[in-house]
């Protein structure tokens, strides 16, 4: 009787520590869930998922973009000095770290004494009882990285330990994985958000000069600590135009030192150099021996040096029409990470447009002074047009006559109007400022041209005698902007739905006054289970979506079972099927198909649920199997709603959705077609439709049969 109380005892005791265990994990993956930065993932595993493993100390380590070393991001309850020793390593290093990122798999170490048999270079290093276990990060077979976990003690690795950690790694990959496409994606929108207005701060007056000290505040600090320009003068010489820095003692002290070394025009590097050549200069990582070339012997440079703390810095040419108009310098120094290929990027785009913004804005100038504008100005990207007090032509270069449709030779001499019917449509919209003052933005504006619909930005100057103006064809970034927008409503009223469920059945299990059943609490959380999914497929879509977009899908062709694909599909829908709707499989004449099991399968689930979601009156949905002619043939069938005529190759497109006002209530990306069609084109496949309004649509994938 005793043995028996003893044996429940520990059994109970086991499924605590079991539950405890299931608790600790459970707290790591909401804290992964939640976590958006890198940082913040760093700081989740080397905490809570810590506790979860029961390791005394852990350490995460990232596989650099050449696959030949380990760099150490970060640790918790190892020796002060691991980052000195272990900050870099080889992956061909005899450590476990390198051990588990060349073969990819788990390493499970019980004791100090099998660590040390295995790599006999740790021997003597670590303390007593020191069982280790070594994981890869892995996400969809490509290796991010490795983290490790110790222990205070010995320890014997059971089965389902070793689970534990190996899903804690997967989960780990898998955060650091999404916090670093957050982490790239915000960092993208914040430069493009510096470069869109970077680029309206050069448009916005001819008095380029001030628009480029303009440009200089605006680079510090989003692009680094220091931003400096320099301009060529007529007499060759160059002239540091402007200097931006947080702290303004800062940039008065940079003109000192600036006109106490004046930059030599032969200098080997920096500013000199990058105008010379016109060439950018990169240095992501300042070396030594360029500063001590540039201080030289010189005590009292060497000491100003030292006291800004330079460590990378970027130069590159304001350029146009194959001129070097001066140079933009970026330094990152005090708080400024160090620079790097992206960084190094948006400088070029950067200077780029500051050099045809500077171009422009002479251009302009040269306008006033005589005929020679007419051949400089036929080198501007922008349209441009000069018009005389009358309003005839006397000046219509090669970019407006792409915009226009008409050569220079059909416009020259006649009135604007009888060039281009439409133009008091876009000029009675366009402000005219006088030279010198302040350009207003751009106005865009929809106009035809020899039948063609624009959409066009213009600006225009009236100098007197005559009017200039600049105009761009814009019709693409608008069609793009309209699609974006379309996108985002569509995507928020997607996203919004599944949210408010989920929200409405959170708050109602939460109320303390409403007493509900085991039912209900079952049945809101089965709402909160399928919303979550819904919610977890639209995500999917969309980054299924970006990852065909960049070319980023990978296919691994073999030959499968249509059959199988199919019965497993309809398997699936089954379990979740409205009232009304019959699923069917017709299997005629099968073979065996060349395809991506995974991505037809994808293809298979979204068709078929269409063919449910546009059957809201029921019906039969049915999946035909047919061969023929080297083909392998599987349709969708069901009996639906149909599609109109004019839409059938309009559904394939991009969020393009066939009710986009949901009066009949079927919702959608507008994505779930488009992602189909690419998937299956790309298997060599194709995918059409055949429908009729009222009475169903039949979806045919057509792929290459196998032998």
């Amino acid at each position: 009787m005793t043995q028996s109380v003893n044996t429940e005892s520990l059994s109970l005791e086991e499924l605590s520590d079991a539950y405890e265990r299931a608790n600790r994990f459970h707290r790591v993956t909401e804290h992964l869930a939640g976590a958006l930065t890198p940082q913040q993932v760093l700081d989740v595993i080397l905490t809570e998922g810590l506790r979860a493993a029961e390791a005394r100390a852990g350490a995460i380590g990232l596989v650099t973009d050449d696959g030949k070393a380990i760099e150490l991001l970060a640790q918790s309850g190892y020796r002060g000095d691991v980052f000195e020793k272990y900050g870099r390593f080889s992956v061909d290093a005899d450590l476990p770290m390198s051990h588990v990122a060349r073969t990819g798999e788990p390493l499970f170490l019980e004791s100090r004494a099998e660590r040390n048999k295995l790599f006999p270079t740790l021997e003597g290093q670590g303390e007593d009882g020191h069982a280790i276990a070594v994981l890869p990060l892995a996400l969809e077979g490509r290796l991010l990285g490795v983290i490790a976990l110790s222990f205070g003690e010995n320890m014997s690795f059971s089965e389902e330990r070793r689970r534990m950690k190996v899903t804690l790694a997967r989960q780990a990959a898998q955060a650091l994985e999404r916090a670093r496409l957050y982490a790239a994606e915000q960092t993208a929108r914040q430069r493009l958000a510096f470069m869109a207005e970077a680029s309206e701060l050069l448009s916005s007056s001819l008095d380029y000069e001030q628009t480029l000290k303009q440009v200089a505040q605006l680079a510090v600090p989003r692009l680094a600590d220091w931003c400096a320009i320099d301009m060529v003068m007529p007499n060759g010489e160059i002239q540091r135009l402007a200097v931006a820095h947080e702290d303004p003692e800062k940039v008065r002290w940079a003109y000192e030192l600036q006109e106490r070394y004046p930059p030599d025009p032969d200098d080997p590097h920096g500013v000199a150099q990058v105008i010379r050549s016109g060439q950018p200069e990169f240095f992501p990582d300042l070396p030594e021996e360029l500063l001590e070339e540039l201080i030289g012997d010189d005590d009292e440079l060497r000491r100003i040096v030292d006291e800004l703390g330079l460590r990378a810095s970027i130069c590159v040419p304001l350029s146009a029409r194959g001129r070097t108009l001066g140079a933009l310098t970026l330094i990152a120094a005090e708080k400024h990470p160090v620079f790097d290929q992206a960084d190094f990027e948006l400088a070029v785009e950067l200077a780029r447009r500051a050099g045809i913004a500077v171009d422009n804005s002479r251009l302009f100038q040269e306008a006033e002074k005589g005929a020679n504008a007419a051949r400089a100005l036929a080198y501007v990207a922008d349209g441009v047009v000069l018009l005389d007090r009358a309003g005839f032509v006397r000046h219509w270069n090669p970019a407006v006559a792409l915009i226009m449709g008409v050569d220079e030779e059909e416009a020259l001499g006649l009135r604007v109007e009888a060039v281009v019917p439409a133009w008091d449509s876009l000029s009675s919209h366009v402000p005219l400022v006088r030279p010198g003052e302040a350009i207003g933005r751009p106005v865009t504006v929809p106009m035809v041209a020899q039948g063609r619909e624009l959409w066009v930005s213009a600006s225009g100057v009236d100098f007197g005698e005559g009017t200039v103006y600049a105009l761009r064809d814009v019709t693409d970034e608008r069609a793009l902007e309209k699609t974006r927008s379309d996108f985002v409503a569509t995507a928020s009223h997607e996203l919004r739905t599944p949210l408010a469920a989920i929200y409405g059945a959170v708050r109602t299990l939460r109320r303390e006054d409403l007493e509900l059943s085991a039912e209900d609490n079952a049945t809101f959380l089965e709402i909160m289970e399928a919303e979550s999914l819904r919610l977890a497929q639209i995500v999917d879509q969309i980054l299924v979506a970006g990852q065909i977009d960049a070319d980023a899908v990978d296919f691994d062709l073999e030959t499968c079972d249509p059959v199988e694909l199919a019965e497993g599909v309809l398997e699936s829908a089954a379990l979740h099927l409205p009232d009304g709707i019959s699923l069917h499989i017709d299997k005629k004449g099968t073979r065996p198909i060349i395809c991506d099991a995974n991505k037809l399968r994808q293809v298979l689930v979204n068709l078929v649920d269409n063919a449910i979601k546009y059957s809201p009156e029921g019906g039969d949905v049915e999946i035909r199997l047919d061969a023929h002619n080297g083909e392998c043939l599987i349709q969708i069938a069901d009996e639906g709603l149909g599609i109109p005529s004019s839409e059938r190759e309009r559904i394939f497109e991009k969020f393009y959705r066939l009710d986009p006002h949901q009066t009949r209530g079927v919702g959608g990306t507008g994505l779930g077609l488009y992602i189909c069609r690419e998937l299956v084109e790309r298997m060599n496949g194709r995918l059409e439709v055949e429908s009729e309004p009222g009475k169903g649509s039949r979806f045919t994938v057509r792929l290459p049969a196998g032998v």
